[in-house]
């Protein structure tokens, strides 16, 4: 008798540039999380519901890969990979650094080569930036943060803004500050796990 075959936990990346991103930039993460199926049995969930669970592995990655991230409010994250270790992701979710932080070549070709690979590719308020340096939303529908619009669009031309709480263009999702990363992180759910009504 033949048995389905276990289906490879997702590979989610949490990008952390910089000291100082902020906490929330990055908590569409938990979201993701909470549909693993350890999560759902903890919270006595029916079987059937247990059943449409998510296995997933979570990667919180800096360049270096090394020690502590200091975030803000003065929480420090432990660090799982370097951007060399990092495996290929599914789902990379880019929190934001400061707007004056300039990514090395490295950085730039390890979010090109993601970009490549995953299904979404998420930044979170000036996460975008990054990603612009990258050159991977030229020609593409984006947003930002509301306040520095006007800006990025004397800077970046080449880029259709749009002044939303967040935009999908293909496999990249762009928002604008902090919370708008939960809407467009909830957005991605409802499209990629359309099939899982239960959740």
């Amino acid at each position: 008798m033949s048995t389905a075959e276990t289906p490879a936990p997702l590979q989610v990346g949490i990008i952390l540039l910089s000291d100082g991103v902020q906490l929330l930039d990055v908590s569409s993460a938990d979201i993701l999380g909470m549909m693993q199926p350890s999560y759902l049995r903890a919270c006595s969930l029916p079987e059937s519901i247990i059943a449409q669970g998510v296995e997933m592995e979570f990667h919180y990655v800096t360049e270096s890969g090394e020690g502590m991230q200091a975030m803000t409010a003065g929480f420090r994250l432990g660090v799982t990979d370097s951007i060399a270790t990092c495996p290929p992701l599914d789902i990379l979710i880019l929190g934001g650094p400061s707007p004056a932080y300039v990514p090395s070549p490295a950085v730039i070709s390890f979010l090109r080569t993601q970009l490549a690979h995953c299904d979404a590719f998420m930044t979170v308020c000036t996460g975008i930036f990054p990603a612009l340096h990258a050159g991977t939303l030229s020609g593409r529908a984006a947003t930002g943060p509301k306040g520095l619009l006007p800006l990025l669009g004397k800077q970046h031309p080449d880029v259709k803004w749009e002044r939303k709480r967040w935009v999908r263009d293909g496999k990249i999702w762009t928002s604008g500050t902090i919370t708008n990363g939960l809407d467009s992180m909830a957005a991605f759910m409802r499209e990629r796990f359309a099939d899982r009504a239960g959740l």
